[in-house]
C-alpha cells in the first residue's frame, strides 16, 4: 500500500473525531442554557410581583397594614329568641274555679295596675263574702260597745273572725276595692274581678265569656316590654366563656340592638345540646317583641397574642396554598404564601412569614388579578 492514501485516511478521521467534539460541546452549552433559563424563569414567576400606580391604588382602595402579634377581638354566633322578661309579667288566674261573666281586655290593650281585666262568679265565692259580712256586723257591733261590756274574750274572737274572712277573700283574688264594696246593698253576691298586677300590655287572652274555669287557669297575661330576655343558645361543646354583663349584639331583621349578659345556663338540654345564655335587651322604643327569632354575636378575645390578618386579606394562590400580599417598597407588591392555622371570626391566623411586614390589609383580589394578567411590570401594562 502507498503511503499517501494512508496519510490521507487518517486526516479524514481525525478532521470527523474534532467535528463531532465541537458538536457535542456545543450541544450541552446549549442545554446548559435552556436549563438555567428555565431555572431564571421559574424563579422570576415564583417571585411575580406587580407595581401599582397611585391612581391603581386609590381606585382599587388598597391599603396596608404592618403584621403584628396581638390579642383579637371576635364575634361567635349563637340562634336565639326574644322571650318575656319574667320579673316584668304576670299571669293572671282566678284562684277557685268560677265562671267568666263579662272580659274587658284583648290582646294588644295596654292597661294599668289595679285595671280589671274580666268579672267572675263562684259559688266559693258567695259563701266566702257573705262569711265576711256576718264578721263584719259583728266586730261592728262589738266595737260599738266596747271591750268592757262585751269582754276581752269576746272581744278578741270578733276581731279575729273579721279579719280571717277578709283575709279569704283576698286569697280567693278579691281586691281590696272589691271588699270595701261589697258592704253596700247594691254589691251581687258571688260576683268579683280579676285585677292587673302590673301596668303593661296584654299578651295573651285565652278565654271567652260564659267560660267555665278552673283555678289556676291562665287567663290573661300582661307584660312590660321595656326590658326584654334574649334566649341564645351555644352548642354544648362551645368553648365560650361569659361573665354577667359582658356586652353583646343582638340582630333583628337586620336591626342591631345592645344587650348584657344575665344569666348562664351550666346544664346542657338532653334534646338540643345546647346551653341557654340569657341576656337582656333594652326596648324602650318597642321594637322587639317575645316570640321573634334573633341572632346573637358574642364579643370573644383570643387566649394570648396572635399573628392574624382579616380574612380579606388572605387569598389562595394558583396551586391552592394560602398566600398574602406584602409591600417591599411604596406600590410593588410580591404574594407570600403561609400557613392558616386558626380561624376566628374574621381573623385567620398565620404563620410562615415574619412580624413587622407591610401587608396588604384591603384590596388583595385586585393585586391578586393584576398579578395574573402578568407578573411583575412596572409600566402597569
Amino acid at each position: 500500500m502507498s503511503v499517501k492514501p494512508l496519510y490521507a485516511a487518517i486526516a479524514l478521521a481525525l478532521s470527523f473525531s474534532v467535528m463531532a467534539q465541537d458538536k457535542h460541546g456545543h450541544d450541552e452549552k446549549e442545554d446548559t442554557h435552556k436549563e438555567k433559563g428555565k431555572h431564571e424563569q421559574g424563579e422570576h414567576k415564583e417571585s411575580a410581583g406587580v407595581e401599582l400606580s397611585s391612581k391603581q391604588l386609590s381606585m382599587a382602595d388598597i391599603t396596608t397594614r404592618t403584621l403584628q402579634t396581638q390579642v383579637i377581638e371576635y364575634p361567635v354566633y349563637a340562634p336565639a329568641e326574644v322571650v318575656a322578661n319574667d320579673f316584668n309579667s304576670y299571669i293572671v288566674s282566678p284562684r277557685i274555679d268560677s265562671t267568666v261573666l263579662k272580659r274587658f281586655v284583648s290582646i294588644g290593650d295596654h292597661v294599668e295596675k289595679g285595671e280589671p281585666l274580666a268579672t267572675l262568679f263562684s259559688a266559693t265565692m258567695a259563701e266566702a263574702q257573705s262569711q265576711y259580712l256576718v264578721t263584719l256586723n259583728e266586730w261592728q257591733r262589738v266595737q260599738s260597745l266596747g271591750e268592757s261590756t262585751v269582754g276581752e274574750k269576746r272581744f278578741v274572737e270578733a276581731k279575729n273572725a273579721f279579719t280571717s274572712a277578709q283575709a279569704q277573700l283576698k286569697a280567693f283574688g278579691m281586691s281590696a276595692s272589691d271588699i270595701k264594696r261589697l258592704s253596700k246593698p247594691d254589691y251581687p253576691i258571688g260576683e268579683y274581678q280579676l285585677t292587673s298586677e302590673i301596668g303593661g300590655i296584654v299578651v295573651s287572652d285565652n278565654f271567652k265569656q260564659g267560660q267555665q274555669v278552673n283555678a289556676g287557669n291562665h287567663l290573661v297575661e300582661v307584660l312590660q316590654e321595656e326590658t326584654l330576655w334574649v334566649n341564645a343558645r351555644l352548642p354544648g361543646s362551645a368553648d365560650l366563656s361569659v361573665q354577667f354583663g359582658d356586652p353583646v349584639t343582638v340582630s333583628v331583621d337586620n336591626q342591631r340592638f345592645a344587650a348584657k349578659v344575665i344569666q348562664e345556663g351550666h346544664t346542657i338540654d338532653h334534646k338540643t345540646r345546647t346551653r341557654t345564655v340569657r341576656l337582656a335587651v333594652n326596648n324602650e322604643k318597642d321594637q322587639l317583641h317575645p316570640g321573634l327569632f334573633a341572632d346573637v354575636y358574642f364579643s370573644v378575645k383570643s387566649d394570648g397574642p396572635v399573628l392574624a390578618v382579616k380574612d380579606s386579606a388572605l387569598m389562595r394562590a394558583p396551586d391552592g396554598d394560602w398566600q398574602i400580599f406584602i409591600e417591599h417598597e411604596p406600590g410593588k407588591f410580591e404574594p407570600k404564601k403561609v400557613e392558616l392555622v386558626d380561624e376566628k371570626g374574621p381573623w385567620k391566623v398565620i404563620r410562615g412569614v415574619k412580624e413587622g411586614t407591610e401587608y396588604v390589609d384591603n384590596g388583595a383580589f385586585f393585586v391578586r388579578s393584576q398579578i395574573a394578567k402578568g407578573g411583575f411590570d412596572p409600566h402597569n401594562h
